[in-house]
């Protein structure tokens, strides 16, 4: 039987719960899609929980969203973030906490990762949802249109890292 720690569980909840709260805030406001403010309390989350809990926060929230605001649609959007927001929390725990890589490369890193498995998500799953978008067209028009949720993630990623850090530290 897999064992996870308490820890881990509960800042994933926390974290799970941001990424439910914080795009609705952004959409309110117009700029949900602009600053992809799902992606940043996920990718957090995983720099401070383990690779499994990390990978399962990023894959549930969007379905719980979904669910519980309409944000984003299940089919195709919500099926398609599930597995590039659980690469993407799941490579940062990877990055940042088991090969101890700096914060700031382990986002960059955890970012491309879920990029490409979105672009291969565009040529192998969305097809048998009726969407014909190449991989090279997925990773132009992604990283073109949502470039301020990019550098929004490279920032403040890192800032809440080091601000919360220390106390999340002290409670492990």
């Amino acid at each position: 039987m897999i064992k996870y720690r308490a820890r881990d569980l509960s800042i994933g909840g926390l974290f799970g719960a941001l990424g439910v709260a914080v795009p609705v805030l952004f959409h309110m406001v117009g700029m949900g899609t602009l600053f992809l403010p799902m992606h940043l309390p996920i990718l957090i989350c995983g720099l401070y929980v383990s690779v499994p809990v990390a990978f399962a926060v990023g894959v549930v929230t969007p379905l719980i969203s979904s669910a519980l605001t309409g944000m984003p649609p299940l089919v195709p959007t919500g099926v398609l973030m599930m597995l590039e927001l659980g690469v993407l929390a799941g490579s940062a725990s990877l990055f940042g906490r088991r090969l101890k890589l700096p914060v700031i490369l382990s986002v960059i890193l955890a970012m491309t990762a879920a990029r490409l498995v979105g672009g291969l998500e565009r040529v192998v799953i969305a097809p048998l949802m009726g969407l014909q978008q190449g991989f090279v067209a997925y990773l132009a028009f992604s990283v073109i249109e949502s470039w301020p949720g990019i550098a929004l993630q490279i920032v403040v990623a890192p800032i809440v890292v080091r601000i919360i850090g220390t106390h999340i530290r002290k409670a492990a």
